[in-house]
């Protein structure tokens, strides 16, 4: 897999976690070794990117809210 492939399966990950959680389970069958870490890594990057999302809704509701109370 070269580095491009990596990149927008990275990228992937990151805009559309759910993409990273399939990346991960298709990787976990697989027996090559540099494709596991590839898919832990994507498993990585959408799971950083739904804290982000989660961060970014909880703020946004606070600010909202906020707004809307006074």
């Amino acid at each position: 897999m070269n580095k491009l492939e990596k990149a927008i399966i990275y990228l992937f990950s990151f805009i559309f976690f759910p993409i990273g959680l399939i990346i991960w389970i298709v990787s976990w069958f697989n027996q090559s070794q540099p494709f596991k870490r590839v898919g832990r890594t994507a498993l990585y990057v959408a799971a950083a990117s739904f804290c982000i999302h989660i961060i970014i809704g909880i703020l946004n509701f606070v600010l909202y809210a906020n707004i809307k109370l006074h």
